[in-house]
């Protein structure tokens, strides 16, 4: 997905990320392995802004990271009192070392290659103090394409606004896992929007493959969990 592609859906994606996702249970999930850890200061990352407002309401301190302005501006009008970043997660450069880094959303899915991930991981061992963790989730090889997640339409629905997602799927490459993905989003708010997001290659992974790079990064694997939804899994690692 191209940065002018998402900086034009950004208003689609918000909506649709606010009204779809279970964002009680992914923060009580994530709640649970920060406790663990006792992590106070998390970099949190993507349009799951409504996860990290739950984060910040039980005592979390956030800073917002996003890799186009559109989203943290998005970010700005639901989130205060944290700090807001624009930046690629390859090149992610803070000024502090932090507890935690959450990615939640699969979008290390568009991270389509050994390196890009390796580059992915590598800067959020940079970014960890000593003992930090990092959670992120993948879409599991041999679960996309099985529903109408993404072959068929989902509903939205809250605040007055209704959200179709129209979706299409197709595998490309066998190894690594790599999809195609075209959707469209219907926005129905007394007029209808639509929006066109196509030519979205997308990557599953085995556990096997993430646990083998979280490794080749540096970083300690912990675990592999189950997600909120069966076609992934969440990845726990630390920086020791």
């Amino acid at each position: 997905m191209s940065e002018v592609s998402y900086s034009t859906l950004a208003r689609a994606h918000h909506i649709f990320y606010k009204l779809y996702f279970p964002h009680t249970k992914i923060a009580s999930t994530l709640d649970k392995y920060l406790k663990q850890y006792n992590c106070k200061q998390i970099v949190f990352f993507g349009g799951f802004i409504q996860t990290a407002k739950i984060l910040q309401q039980n005592g979390y301190k956030i800073t917002f990271v996003d890799y186009t302005k559109e989203m943290v501006d998005k970010a700005k009008k639901t989130l205060k009192d944290m700090m807001f970043v624009v930046s690629d997660m390859r090149t992610v450069d803070l000024d502090k070392k932090f507890d935690a880094i959450i990615l939640m959303g699969r979008i290390m899915t568009y991270m389509y290659t050994d390196k890009d991930v390796l580059r992915a991981l590598r800067a959020f061992k940079n970014n960890l103090k000593i003992g930090g963790i990092v959670l992120f989730d993948n879409y599991e090889t041999g679960k996309m394409g099985k529903d109408e997640y993404f072959n068929g339409t989902i509903q939205a629905t809250g605040d007055g606004i209704t959200v179709h997602r129209i979706s299409t799927i197709k595998q490309i490459q066998l190894l690594p896992s790599l999809y195609n993905w075209d959707t469209i989003y219907e926005i129905e708010n007394g007029k209808k929007d639509v929006y066109e997001d196509n030519n979205h290659i997308l990557r599953a992974v085995t556990k096997e493959e993430i646990k083998k790079l979280v490794e080749k990064a540096g970083l300690k694997f912990i675990k592999n969990a189950p997600n909120f939804e069966k076609r992934s899994f969440i990845t726990l690692a630390q920086n020791l």
